[in-house]
């Protein structure tokens, strides 16, 4: 193990191994020549063949450390819709990658479009981790932090044995909206360093959100873009944090990017059954009915006319 290397730790069930070799192609292409990444797959109960596609990312020079681990600590934890319980194995990174004191957490539902060495080189001091303010927490002067990227601070979180503490929280917590991410913000006390929204860009969130406020933003991230659409440009990690997830629905306009990662990964001989606008509304007028009754007609038509009026560029 090199100092000079950058651990890069992903999560990941059967259901996300396709998807998680994406994120990790998008990684290796994109570094930098002088970074190295050491890469770590936390692999929850996985089948030999997602063992055998993980192992085929070690053609672009990196390593690639698989990490088997069981969820049995967490299985009386209901699963969300399009959120595997698989990640809250993000509670013991720190103690499944016991060999570096600071590690770089990424979710699989990314493509990195450039060098993560200025991330990782944040100075935590006794800070937790550092990572990117919810957009829709723009307002909160301690806003959660997204969970799905962010700079642990292994060393602290493993001396304090916070991942105990994790689980005790989230079984208290029960069935929530949130797999993870309300039971970190919850434990560390947010005690964070906030972060450039560019290391964690959920278009439509940025999109809904920033339009007609990206001076609100600049002022959050400490940044100077232009408009919603100059954020996404410059974004190093588009993040697809919806249910909307590229490999679902092709028509959605982040899909094209994704799959020209896709098309380098270990999976580009392998076929995905693809779902177009069509099978989003049904899949979405089924889902929102299912919640709200009939009444969820007249809320998708009104979101609709809402984000109608914000498209924004290439990402509308």
């Amino acid at each position: 193990m090199k100092d000079s290397m950058i651990p890069a730790v992903f999560i990941s069930d059967d259901n996300f191994i396709m998807p998680t070799c994406v994120a990790i192609t998008s990684l290796l292409v994109n570094k930098a020549p002088e970074t190295e990444y050491d890469v770590y797959i936390i692999m929850a109960e996985c089948s030999e063949s997602s063992y055998e596609k993980i192992n085929e990312l070690k053609s672009f020079g990196s390593p690639i450390n698989l990490v088997r681990a069981s969820l049995d600590e967490y299985r009386d934890i209901k699963q969300l819709a399009h959120i595997s319980i698989a990640c809250l194995l993000k509670f013991d990174v720190s103690e499944l990658v016991p060999n570096y004191d600071k590690l770089l957490y990424l979710d699989g539902d990314i493509i990195v479009r450039g060098d993560l060495s200025s991330l990782y080189n944040v100075e935590l001091g006794n800070h937790y981790a550092a990572g990117v303010k919810e957009i829709a927490n723009m307002d909160e002067e301690t806003g959660n932090v997204n969970a799905g990227i962010m700079l642990f601070n292994a060393k602290r979180i493993r001396d304090e044995k916070l991942n105990l503490k994790m689980r005790e929280v989230r079984r208290s917590l029960g069935d929530r909206g949130s797999m993870d991410q309300q039971t970190y913000n919850i434990v560390t006390g947010k005690d964070y360093l906030y972060q450039d929204i560019k290391y964690n860009c959920v278009p439509p969130k940025v999109i809904e959100l920033a339009t007609g406020r990206i001076d609100r933003l600049n002022e959050v991230y400490s940044s100077d873009y232009k408009g919603p659409q100059d954020v996404i440009n410059k974004a190093v990690i588009i993040h697809y944090a919806t249910g909307d997830k590229p490999w679902k629905y092709t028509f959605r306009p982040w899909a094209k990017e994704w799959y020209e990662y896709y098309k380098l990964s270990p999976y580009k001989n392998v076929p995905f059954k693809l779902r177009g606008i069509w099978g989003y509304r049904w899949d979405k007028l089924v889902s929102t009915v299912k919640k709200k009754g009939i009444g969820g007609i007249f809320a998708i038509l009104k979101e609709r006319k809402e984000r109608k009026n914000k498209k924004v560029g290439k990402w509308e």
